[in-house]
């Protein structure tokens, strides 16, 4: 099983945006951080789980069950119900990619249970503040 942690974070007094994913397989595990423009926090949210499903894609990573779990209740209602009426594009590049996996679970968890990812984001907002 994959285990698939996402987060976004956005600082708007300071025009600061990051995302940032975390997963791990049965034999290693993966973190990744990247700066964006400022944008909306729940496009952030959809756009740091499409990225983390790129990356499992093209590192054909999507031949095990996906347990995906992120800190946005719009993300997982717009993925069981695939439909968001603002981030349909969104929910529709996600959507197929999802659909690679022979099955997977999206789980709305806590801020404070999605302890790798979110200090990811945080790191990068501080990284950022500081350039």
């Amino acid at each position: 099983m994959i285990k698939l942690y996402t987060d976004a974070g956005l600082n708007t007094n300071q025009n600061l945006a990051a995302i940032a994913y975390v997963y791990s397989t049965d034999n290693d595990s993966y973190s990744f951080s990247r700066p964006e423009k400022e944008l909306d926090n729940h496009y952030l949210e959809f756009l740091a789980v499409l990225e983390a499903l790129k990356d499992l894609d093209q590192k054909n990573l999507t031949n095990d069950i996906l347990q995906l779990k992120t800190d946005s209740q719009i993300v997982v209602d717009s993925i069981d119900k695939h439909y968001s009426k603002h981030y349909q594009e969104m929910v529709d590049l996600i959507m197929p990619l999802l659909e690679k996996f022979p099955m997977y679970f999206v789980k709305h968890i806590a801020d404070k249970d999605n302890g790798a990812a979110h200090t990811l984001v945080h790191q990068e907002l501080i990284h950022l503040r500081n350039i």
